[in-house]
């Protein structure tokens, strides 16, 4: 018997161990205050990126149902410690998580208990995801490294980006549809923006010299940050990451992106091809952690500049390869007949 025991999973949720914890956007796609317990066989588990989903086997009295659970990215499950054996079809299992707001066979994976004994975390319960990055080094002043989005609170900044928007902006942002045009969904990295924004996976900067690396293992995305050049060259292709140049401010990396492709630099934040993105890179000599400071302007969209910030620490951790599937994640298991 599965289905919603809520006030049971209300108690037994906030139990979950909080290491280091980070927020994930999933506000839209799950209700956090709606707890649900399901307890069956696995039929599925679909270990890939940009999320992992497992799939439940329920008997109940109304008969056998599917029930799914969105977990994270294998790149962050990997991490953890989880790889697809873990979750043999045929297996018990019992999941706490959170109630998918457009499917009612649908949740959030928060915690799993397997026959075994073994108990996975995946999130509080207050839906915070949990991750415990190895760190390392603390004390560099150095901006080269590998690095991993920090804890929240204390993980960074974002402006509200639609109080600012002009009457061209409110049109682009109304025929914008985060909940299933996410490019996240299509493998795409989106913008510097949000490939900053990925919470459990590292990010290695390197110096080449003549250009600095920029390695994000999200979507196994590359950036070329160019220190030989003063301008972007006026043949250079619009992408999505855009085109970069940078220099030395004292110890700071500055960094000027421009040569965008039309789209949004995150799920709902629109932008046009005149958006371009400054970065500031600076060590914070009290803790170590290194500071990503940006301003984005976009004056077709914007009134003024949008500011923002994303804080990371050093880790030893390595980065593997992301092999993003296109096509699975909250778009690909919503019915639009729901909701």
């Amino acid at each position: 018997m599965c289905r919603h025991f809520l006030f049971l999973c209300r108690l037994i949720l906030p139990t979950l161990p909080c290491l280091v914890v980070a927020h994930h956007g999933f506000d839209p796609h799950y209700d956090r205050n709606q707890a649900v317990l399901i307890e069956g066989t696995i039929t599925k588990f679909e270990y890939v990126n940009p999320h992992s989903f497992v799939y439940v086997e329920v008997k109940n009295d109304e008969g056998t149902v599917e029930h799914w659970c969105e977990m994270q990215a294998s790149s962050q499950l990997r991490i953890k410690g989880i790889y697809p054996d873990l979750l043999k079809i045929g297996a018990p299992i019992r999941i706490e998580g959170f109630q998918a707001r457009r499917d009612p066979l649908g949740c959030e994976f928060g915690r799993g208990y397997l026959a075994d004994g073994a108990v996975l975390n995946l999130r509080t319960g207050s839906g915070g995801s949990l991750f415990s990055p190895p760190l390392q080094n603390a004390g560099s002043t150095s901006i080269f490294g590998t690095w991993f989005r920090k804890s929240f609170p204390g993980a960074g900044t974002d402006p509200n980006t639609r109080d600012f928007l002009t009457v061209a902006g409110v049109d682009a942002d109304l025929a914008n549809d985060p909940l299933v045009s996410n490019p996240v969904y299509q493998c795409s990295p989106v913008s510097p923006i949000r490939a900053w924004s990925q919470p459990g996976l590292p990010t290695e900067i390197r110096d080449e010299g003549d250009k600095i690396i920029i390695h994000h293992e999200f979507m196994d995305t590359v950036r070329v940050i160019h220190l030989n050049l003063s301008a972007h060259p006026n043949d250079t292709p619009r992408t999505e990451m855009g085109h970069s140049i940078g220099h030395f401010e004292d110890e700071d990396l500055l960094v000027h992106t421009a040569m965008f492709s039309e789209g949004v630099a995150r799920s709902n934040f629109v932008r046009t091809t005149d958006f371009q993105l400054t970065e500031r890179f600076h060590i914070n000599r009290q803790n170590s952690d290194l500071e990503v400071i940006w301003t984005a302007v976009d004056p077709e969209y914007y009134k003024k500049p949008l500011e923002g910030s994303r804080i990371l620490v050093r880790t030893s951790l390595s980065l593997g390869n992301y092999d993003c599937v296109p096509g699975t994640g909250h778009g690909a298991q919503m019915d639009p007949n729901l909701g």
